[in-house]
């Protein structure tokens, strides 16, 4: 490494020590958090243009997709985004955030399985009367979904091996016709 080389590393260290010091840790922190939120949505639009073609889903239609004129803006801006973060994570001597994968799943199907318990005919009420007949039908279906968030989260947690949990579920299979 030459002098010069040298100086400016030496520059650019106290250059970053200079922004570092310019927050507190607090500051930091909200800094941190918010720009890990703009990373990840950024990585999840890369995901979802990389895809090509829109997931068919039973209540969800995808409307309006980026042209592919679009979709090429919108990949360059998302590079753009994430080197933005990339530096401001560096200057500002941000600490870098884990994300616990199976406890996100853990906690997103925990979560569904709240929505869906007050899903059931007899919750259904507080929105109107239910007419009988939904107890019978409905009922097993949402304990079908019930069940199965369940086993989910039982899989992220690694309770049970996965194929004992697929016999299961090929298992408490019932016919809702």
């Amino acid at each position: 490494m030459t002098e010069s080389d040298a100086e400016k590393q030496d520059a650019a260290t106290k250059e970053k020590q200079h922004l570092a010091s310019l927050l507190n840790a607090n500051h930091r922190r909200v800094l941190a958090s918010t720009l890990r939120r703009v990373e990840l949505a950024a990585w999840r639009l890369e995901r979802q243009i990389a895809q090509r073609e829109l997931p068919q889903l039973a209540l969800t239609r995808f409307i309006n997709p980026p042209r592919p004129s679009q979709q090429s803006a919108l990949l360059r801006l998302t590079k753009q985004i994430r080197q933005e973060v990339a530096e401001l994570a560096s200057d500002y001597d941000l600490e870098v955030g884990e994300e616990n994968l199976l406890a996100t799943i853990r906690a997103e199907f925990m979560l569904l399985w709240c929505d869906l318990e007050d899903a059931r005919p007899q919750k259904l009420r507080a929105y109107g009367t239910v007419n009988p007949q939904a107890f019978g039908i409905l009922g097993p279906r949402i304990q079908r979904l019930i069940e199965l968030m369940l086993f989910m989260n039982d899989v992220a947690s690694g309770k049970e091996a996965p194929v004992l949990i697929q016999q299961e579920i090929d298992e408490s299979k019932v016919s809702y016709e």
